[in-house]
Parts: structure tokens; C-alpha cells; sequence
């Protein structure tokens, strides 16, 4: 009720305003700040404020402060709307930007795209706005119109077959690929909006047990019963806070997740792994904190922040417990995810208690409620064995199956009870279906061929560069970069190409070439890669030295040069950036076109074989994992070229003083002739760079 008389009433603006000057256009809080807006900070505290309501109202089904909060409701989803929706394609179905609208905010910047779990917010908001409208005699058409809307977008433009997940978010710039790489926070934000079927959540659960890095729990005092793990919140790179990081929250609703998905066994595993990371492990015995020890950067900072206190509730309410009340449909739902071991129970909650007690072939099931207005009971089990019989207070009722639900659950229903006793006896038991338990997942990207070792021994021709140079390496992160940026209100890139909205958007890197010119004065003109090949590249102190692309305006997007004779590889010298928000996908391409108009290409991804000028990338075997090899790298202060071996350089990433050139090379038919050399930038927000290039014939 209080932060309610905080909502922004002014009159709505007729033009937002621009990027703020003062983050170098990575924010856009002046525009955020209008009316509907209720904290008044530089997140989007809206949605997690109107979430929490709607869910309140469930619970309590107090129409009455439903009443005075419509007029917040109505405010806040014309807020979102005229900030935050992204319409596509010819119908111009609409997906929603995030803007810090999550616990992992920081850093985190969609630049004008459609994300998933924002767009999964506003779903379920404007579904919960047509319910309640209904109930307090306003017009829910607009509400549930809305929401048809969304989920018809989700699933046209962000759902991934081959994957069984929605995207994590769709540009709305540039090409508008679709970043496949999805977050835990598109995982359960999805299925806490009731968005998905039943076999849509199963595979949504089974991408978190595929695509999600899994970190072993395990240490003196760790149960050995069952493979614990945590997750961490995304698989991006390079690191940046709030972006990649073990979050006991994270875990925790990720799990609650995974009960409404119907995978209560992972769901508890995943549970109990988080509280033994963060209560047992930690080294505050009990607590309830943000991160925990298994954080490869932050260990248990922020340890007193309280993230995770609500979740956690609701996982053990909701999930584990399987409470649900909706007062406002008039029903109290109760669909238990107890492990299949588990023989007794119980949760006694102000409002509602539930007892559970297994012996043999018989549950019996004790449950009372303590609403102010009694509930009807719908009652969700698992189905242990054929058909059972079913009592409630001594009534034969009758049971449902439930469709679609895997493993088999049931449903029954009864009256409104102030208190009920079902028991369920059970003809034949037969085993619950086994789930193996998930192994650590490989890394499955495709990458290029980056460890080929070309013989030097056959005839090396560098390609001629010079005429097509438009820049000094060194000034990738001096220019400004103002366009394309989003149209909208949006979080972004900082104007210098490097940084992120929240602590960094000040950030810079000093690329300093004078180590590689110098190599290449006393190459006369070139220098020498260990195994003999030789990449050409300016000595002269002043002159450019790189082919920079990039999908912001201040390069072009693409060039092409011209390649003669026939050869069977290339060797690349290339430098340029990338940021978090542009992993696990492809930044931009090397593309050898031959004469009869056939094409070799280079993908280049972020982490596999794009990496940033200002830093290594960070290699660990879980958290920060990658495909292995890893690329050779020519540091521009020193001229040093490091042979990276894996084995030895995991722990080992970071800033690099003056900035690091990448290595690569391609394959290409011996037999055929060339015609070009095209260099592109498919990514936003990048800046793709070639130094050299070798022909080896």
C-alpha cells in the first residue's frame, strides 16, 4: 500500500527522452521516470512490485484492496507498454525489453531487443489484469488481447525447436538474430507465468539440464546420496557481475521452476544443493545470501543482501509443498513434489497445514485450511501404480488423470472443508520412472579449426591490406559509437563501445600496438608466427593497421577485397570486441568466396575463437567452460605471440596490458581459384577487425 503512493501520476510525457548523456547512452533513466513509475531508481522495480501483488491477490483474494490498487495496476501495464514493447514482423507481435527488471540487472542491456522473461512477465500480467478486471466489473479485453498477443510472439519469434527453449532475447537493430544462449531467468520466469504445456516445460527443463553449467557441490560433511550441484545463471562470456555468477536465489527459483515443470526429483536436488552450498558450506552457517563459496569471482560477497529469503519461500510453499491458493478463482490447489523416498512430511503455515504420511500401499494426506473464506480442494499427486482408491474423510471420490503430465499425476476435488483427510491406497505399486541423475554438460558449440598447423614449408603470400586499412587499431575504444542504438527506453553498450549500464559505464582499455609495430620494423614489414608462417603488418608508428566492420554506423558493415590464385588455408590476424551479451553466437564471419562463386566460411563466436582485444577470456572447467583448443594470441604492446595451452592457462584470464591480437585461420580447397576476402559484422554492438592475412599455397 505504501509504495503505492509512491506511483509516478504526472502526465505522460508526449516524447521520452533520449540515452542520458552523463552514462554515455548505456541508460535511459530520465525516460524511465514518467508517469506509471513507481521507485524511482535506475531498475525497473515495477514488475517485481505488480508480480508480487497480483500473486498477494491470489492468496488473499481481497477484492477490496484489489479495488484501490487497480488504478496502480492500469498505470504500471500502460508503463510497460509504452516503454518497454517491441513489436515484429508484419503483424507487429509484441515482445518486451528488460530493462533491470530481474535480480541479474547489472551489466545486463538489451538495447532495444525482445526478451523472454520480460515478455513472460508481462504475459502473466496482463492475463492476472484480465481475471481481476473481470472480478471488479472493468473491461479485461484489452488485458487478455494483450496477452494473446505475447505468447503468440514468444513462440513465433523466440521459441528454438532444436532446443526446446526460448531465446533468450531477439535483437531488434541490426539482423534481428535471435541469441540462443537462454538464461536460468528465461527458464523460470516462463514457467512461473503458467506460459508453456506440459511438454513445453519438460523441455524447457530438459535445455537447463543440457545448456546450464552444472558446479559439483561436494566437501567434508556433503551427503554422498545424490550428485549435488548448483547452476550458474548464464554460460556467457567474458564475466561481468550479476551476469555469470552461483546465486543461491537463482538456483532456488530455477528450482521452483523445475516443480511446476513436473521434475520434482531435479527440483529437490537442486533445492537441497543450494542450501548446502550457501547454509552448510558457507561460512555464514544458516543464512539465506545472495552468492555463495562456489562463485569463481565473488565467492560469498554480498552474503548479508537477503535475494533469496522470498524465493526460497515460495520454492518450499509452492514447489516442494505444492500450496497454491488462488482465492480469486475460488480454489485451493495443492500439488505436492515431494522426493519419491520421502515416507512423511509436513509444513505448517499460517494459513494452511499439510501432513503427509506413507506406510506401504497407503498416503494419507492431512490438510487444513485457516482462510478467511474457505477454498474448494483440487488435490495433484503422482501415480505410483495402477488406478488407486481414493477417500476423503471416508468418501470414495473420484480420481482424474491428469493429461499430458510426466511422470503420470492425478487430480480429485471436493467441497470446501475447513479440514479434509485423503487416503490413497494403492492396488499395485510399481517403481517411479528413472531419471538419470544430469552429468556436468559437455560444450557442444560448433567451432572453427583453431590449432591447424600449416606447413610452412609450401609458399606463404601475404595478402595486401594496406589500400583497405580505415583505422589504427588503437582507436577502437577512443571513437563514439551513437548509432544504431535502440529507439526506445533501453539499457546498452556505453558510447565508447566498451562497458556496461551499471558500474562501468566510464569503462575503457588503452590498446597500445607499439610491442607488435616495433616486431614489425625489425621484420621489415612482418612478423613470424612459431610455426614459420609470416602475417604483414605496419611498422610505422602512426599508420592504420586494421580493417575494422561493425553493425555500428561508424564502420562499414562488411568489406571485401580481392584474392588471387589458389591456395589451401588462410592465416588471420584479427582483433576487435565483444561483450557478454553477444556469447555463445556468432559476432561476425570471414568469408573466402572462389571463382565459380562458392564460399569457405569463419564463424566467428564469442568464446570459441572471437576474443576481446582487452582481455583473455577466464577458463575454468564448469562456471567459465569453453571449447578447447584455444586460439594464439599476439599481445600488441609487447609484439609477444602466446601459444595458449589449456592445460596450463585455465584460472589464468584477464586484461591484458595494451590488448591482444587473435590468431585464426581457415581451411580452403587447393584446387580452386579465388575471388575474394570478405571481412562482416553480423552482431550488434561489436566491432569486428582484420590486421593480416596470409595465403599458404
Amino acid at each position: 500500500a505504501y509504495w503505492a503512493t509512491r506511483q509516478n501520476t504526472d502526465p505522460i510525457p508526449e516524447r521520452l527522452p533520449p540515452p542520458d548523456e552523463a552514462s554515455n547512452l548505456a541508460r535511459s533513466e530520465a525516460a524511465l521516470h514518467s508517469n506509471g513509475d513507481i521507485s524511482s531508481s535506475h531498475y525497473d522495480m515495477n514488475t517485481v512490485y505488480i508480480d508480487a501483488l497480483f500473486r498477494h491477490l491470489h492468496w488473499t483474494g481481497d477484492l477490496e484492496f484489489a479495488r484501490k490498487m487497480w488504478p496502480v495496476i492500469e498505470r504500471h501495464l500502460a508503463w510497460e507498454h509504452r516503454l518497454f514493447r517491441r513489436e515484429y514482423g508484419p503483424e507487429k507481435l509484441p515482445l518486451y525489453e528488460a530493462y533491470a527488471v530481474i535480480w541479474a540487472s547489472d551489466d545486463l542491456g538489451y538495447n532495444g531487443g525482445g526478451t523472454t522473461h520480460a515478455s513472460a512477465y508481462n504475459y502473466y500480467h496482463n492475463t492476472q489484469a484480465a481475471q481481476l478486471a473481470k472480478l471488479l466489473g472493468e473491461d479485461p479485453a484489452p488485458y487478455a488481447k494483450e496477452a494473446g498477443l505475447i505468447a503468440r510472439a514468444m513462440r513465433e519469434f523466440l521459441w528454438m525447436p532444436d532446443r526446446g527453449m526460448f531465446a533468450e532475447f531477439k535483437d531488434y537493430l541490426g539482423l534481428q538474430r535471435i541469441h540462443p544462449s537462454a538464461a536460468l531467468w528465461s527458464f523460470y520466469h516462463t514457467m512461473d507465468a503458467d506460459l508453456v504445456s506440459p511438454s513445453e516445460a519438460l523441455r524447457m527443463a530438459d535445455y537447463v539440464n543440457t545448456y546450464m553449467p552444472h558446479i559439483p557441490v561436494v566437501g567434508k560433511g556433503v551427503p554422498t546420496d545424490d550428485t549435488y550441484h548448483v547452476l550458474s545463471t548464464t554460460d556467457w562470456m567474458p564475466y561481468s557481475w550479476s551476469i555469470n555468477n552461483i546465486v543461491m536465489g537463482e538456483n532456488i527459483h530455477t528450482a521452483l521452476g523445475l516443480w511446476q515443470a513436473g521434475r520434482a526429483g531435479e527440483a529437490f536436488r537442486l533445492t537441497k544443493s543450494a542450501l548446502l552450498a550457501s547454509m552448510f558450506m558457507g561460512i555464514c552457517p544458516g543464512n539465506v545470501g545472495t552468492l555463495n563459496y562456489l562463485d569463481v569471482y565473488r565467492r560469498e560477497s554480498q552474503r548479508d543482501f537477503a535475494d533469496g529469503g522470498g524465493v526460497t519461500s515460495r520454492a518450499i510453499v509452492e514447489g516442494l509443498f505444492g500450496l497454491r491458493p488462488d482465492a480469486l478463482a475460488g480454489e485451493l490447489l495443492i500439488a505436492p513434489g515431494f522426493p519419491a523416498a520421502w515416507d512423511h512430511a509436513s509444513l505448517r503455515h499460517p494459513d494452511a497445514g499439510i501432513a503427509f504420511h506413507r506406510s506401504g500401499a497407503t498416503d494419507t494426506y492431512d490438510i487444513e485450511q485457516r482462510f478467511p473464506k474457505l477454498l474448494p480442494l483440487r488435490l495433484q499427486l503422482p501415480l505410483r501404480g495402477g488406478r488407486p482408491t481414493v477417500t476423503i474423510d471416508g468418501r470414495v471420490v473420484a480420481i482424474r488423470t491428469i493429461p499430458g503430465a510426466e511422470p503420470a499425476r492425478f487430480e480429485i476435488q471436493s467441497p470446501a472443508a475447513r479440514k479434509y483427510q485423503v487416503r490413497i491406497q494403492w492396488k499395485t505399486l510399481t517403481p517411479p520412472p528413472f531419471r538419470p541423475v544430469p552429468a556436468v554438460p559437455s560444450v557442444a558449440h560448433r567451432q572453427a579449426d583453431i590449432t591447424r598447423q600449416f606447413d610452412p614449408s609450401g609458399i606463404a603470400s601475404p595478402v595486401g591490406l594496406t589500400p583497405y586499412f580505415n583505422d589504427r587499431v588503437t582507436q577502437i575504444f577512443k571513437n563514439e559509437y551513437r548509432s544504431p542504438r535502440s529507439p526506445f527506453v533501453s539499457l546498452a553498450t556505453p558510447k565508447q563501445g566498451i562497458g556496461a549500464w551499471a558500474g562501468h559505464v566510464n569503462a575503457t582499455a588503452e590498446i597500445d600496438d607499439t610491442g607488435l609495430r616495433a616486431a614489425a620494423r625489425a621484420g621489415r614489414g612482418r612478423i613470424t608466427l612459431p610455426n614459420g608462417i609470416p602475417l604483414a603488418t605496419p611498422g610505422e608508428s602512426d599508420g592504420r593497421n586494421a580493417i575494422f566492420v561493425s553493425q555500428w554506423d561508424h564502420y562499414p558493415k562488411e568489406v571485401t577485397l580481392p584474392l588471387y590464385g589458389k591456395a589451401r588455408g588462410i592465416v588471420l590476424l584479427m582483433a576487435g570486441s565483444t561483450n557478454h551479451m553477444q556469447s555463445r553466437f556468432e559476432n561476425g564471419e570471414v568469408a573466402v568466396t572462389y571463382a565459380d562463386g562458392s564460399v569457405e566460411r569463419l564463424r566467428l563466436e564469442n568464446p570459441t575463437n572471437w576474443w576481446p582485444i582487452e582481455q583473455d577470456y577466464f577458463i575454468d572447467d564448469y562456471q567459465f567452460r569453453r571449447p578447447e583448443p584455444v586460439p594464439i594470441r599476439v599481445d600488441l604492446k609487447t609484439g609477444k605471440i602466446r601459444v595458449l595451452d589449456i592445460a596450463t592457462f585455465k584460472g589464468r584470464g584477464g586484461p591484458i596490458p595494451g590488448g591482444a591480437a587473435t590468431v585464426l585461420d581457415l581451411g580452403l580447397q587447393p584446387g580452386k581459384e579465388l575471388k575474394s576476402l570478405t571481412v562482416r559484422a553480423t552482431a550488434n554492438e561489436v566491432v569486428i577487425g582484420l590486421m593480416a592475412a596470409t595465403l599458404v599455397r
